[in-house]
């Protein structure tokens, strides 16, 4: 092989290598895209299953504890990336803890959570519902739900 041979074939490499390596971090990256996302989703998920299964059966203190805590991952995981389900959940996470709060008799603190479940539900592309309505449209969700076994 000719020395000039040698370096088209070395530079050939070269040129070769780069954009291969070039073209797999683009797939490694949506691999990787791929991966952040359903974990992102698994954790909100097993959460807002744990918080749910809280607001059914356990005693109002604990159900208000997962219900607080499904909201601040929620909150924390919109600030990241908004998503339109995740306001809606946002928004019947905070109906709940309104439902939790009309069984205490503690309507002041009810209000504040309807104002935020109304807050989430509107941003979820749903605005101008009253919160009788809300009330409504998510118990109606759980219900079909429950029915489901999904939660």
């Amino acid at each position: 092989m000719t020395p000039a041979a040698r370096i088209v074939y070395l530079l050939a490499l070269v040129i070769g290598l780069s954009v291969g390596a070039l073209f797999a971090f683009w797939y490694k990256a949506e691999l990787l895209k791929h991966y952040y996302d359903g974990r992102r989703f698994a954790a909100s998920s097993e959460l807002d299953d744990f918080s749910s299964m809280q607001y059914r059966h356990a005693d109002a203190e604990h159900a208000k504890t997962g219900l607080l805590a499904s909201a601040r991952l929620l909150e924390k995981l919109e600030t990241l990336s908004p998503e339109t389900n995740q306001k809606l959940d946002l928004a019947g996470t905070y109906t709940h803890l309104a439902w939790l709060e009309d069984t205490a008799n503690n309507a002041q603190a009810s209000h504040d959570y309807m104002a935020k479940a109304q807050y989430w539900y509107a941003a979820g592309g749903h605005p101008g519902h009253s919160d009788s309505e809300i009330k409504a449209l998510f118990s109606k969700r759980d219900k079909i739900f429950e029915k489901a076994g999904i939660r």
